[in-house]
């Protein structure tokens, strides 16, 4: 297969992988609150979808090194549709519980199968389109997956809706088995044969530390602003719903867009693009922390949206240049184990905290984290290739 026709082959399945994220994830949580679930067992639901990247995310590196991508990402695919059948058919919340944490186990495979094949492609497909795999990923994860789960589940039910996630699931299988599974198999796995190092001794690597360091810290002010500014828009500044939806939509469209349209900038000033979204991450923390106004927050999360998408698109590329150090599926098993780690940590913290202090002035506790990055970067930091 050409190149230009394998990019677009990952483009498109990366979209359907987010999708069918995005889509189970959402009605699996319109099916708890069916079930009148609250709290703690809303809470208990939001850890049992990421369980799965946390408990498997080393085990699915070294199988995709042992058996190559498309056995690891068919097979987890396939368990996806299985699960996915399977919920409805229990209608009670330790059903849905046990079975959400089961279908999580479908995430690892599938994830470091797909990252390991696009780290060792990135080279051939050209750096400068590093972002445009995550962006298609976020698309179908926050905009379509949420679309069609509030359209359908409230339309059919669960038992259509359910099925239906385990028919996306399947389509992800013929879409990897046409479209990259041949022409990825043998070019992926043949740097997997490599002796396989534990994640602990991996991150004894500068680079694996800065690099999974960054991911968490990324993915974790990604996953807090997604969440809380829904509840400071409504609970602490009083500001109408359609204020919340427009502050969500303006970061991820930002976000989006800067992975798509910024390729070529990075490649061409990486060091000033670090500096550049490093300061857009940071003024964006203090304004959201400080503004009380829709078009305040409209402007800082747009600015976030913005920085962090810079700072993405420069911490994939550095993920590539670590497996081709370590492997590409151990760095994919880093990614996989660092990026869902940050989310789970960002979605926890404010509601850890709330009862102590309110949401809105806990973004300035990225602050430091983001500065301490930074400066380890600066300081200790390698060069990223152009």
């Amino acid at each position: 297969m050409n190149t230009r026709g394998f990019l677009w082959g990952l483009i498109g399945l990366s979209v359907l992988m987010g999708l069918s994220i995005g889509y189970s994830r959402v009605i699996t949580t319109l099916y708890a609150v069916q079930m009148q679930a609250h709290g703690w067992m809303l809470a208990a639901v939001a850890l049992s979808q990421s369980i799965g990247m946390l408990v498997l995310a080393a085990s699915a590196g070294r199988w995709v090194s042992t058996h190559g991508p498309r056995p690891v990402f068919v097979l987890g695919s396939a368990w996806g549709v299985l699960i996915c059948l399977l919920i409805p058919l229990v209608p009670t919340f330790p059903a849905l519980l046990l079975l959400t944490a089961a279908a999580s186990l479908a995430m690892p495979p599938r994830f470091v199968s797909i990252n390991t094949i696009f780290m060792s492609r990135l080279q051939e497909l050209g750096k400068q389109r590093a972002g445009w795999f995550r962006a298609a990923h976020v698309i179908g994860m926050t905009f379509l997956g949420a679309m069609l789960a509030t359209t359908l589940f409230p339309l059919y039910g669960p038992l259509p809706a359910f099925w239906g996630a385990a028919v996306i699931f399947g389509v992800n299988i013929v879409v990897f088995l046409v479209g990259i599974g041949r022409g990825a198999q043998a070019h992926a796995h043949s740097r997997g044969g490599r002796a396989q190092a534990s994640l602990l001794r991996l991150f004894r690597l500068p680079l694996a530390r800065r690099v999974a360091l960054w991911e968490f810290s990324i993915q974790s002010l990604n996953a807090y602003f997604a969440f809380y500014i829904v509840i400071i828009v409504l609970r602490y500044l009083h500001l109408p719903e359609r204020a919340a939806g427009f502050a969500v939509a303006a970061q991820g469209m930002a976000f989006v867009a800067t992975l798509v349209a910024a390729g070529k900038l990075v490649m061409r000033r990486p060091q000033a693009s670090r500096r550049i979204g490093g300061a857009m991450v940071l003024g964006a923390l203090l304004g959201l922390a400080m503004s009380g106004s829709a078009n305040g927050l409209y402007v800082c999360a747009a600015m976030l949206g913005c920085g962090l998408g810079l700072l993405q698109i420069i911490n994939l590329t550095e993920f590539a240049l670590l497996g081709e150090t370590i492997g590409f599926s151990q760095a994919a098993s880093i990614n996989a184990l660092s990026g869902p780690g940050g989310g789970v940590f960002g979605g926890l913290l404010g509601g850890l905290l709330e009862s102590w202090i309110a949401p809105q002035p806990v973004f300035l506790a990225f602050i430091p984290l983001f500065v301490l990055l930074g400066f380890a970067q600066a300081h200790g930091g390698r060069r990223m290739a152009a």
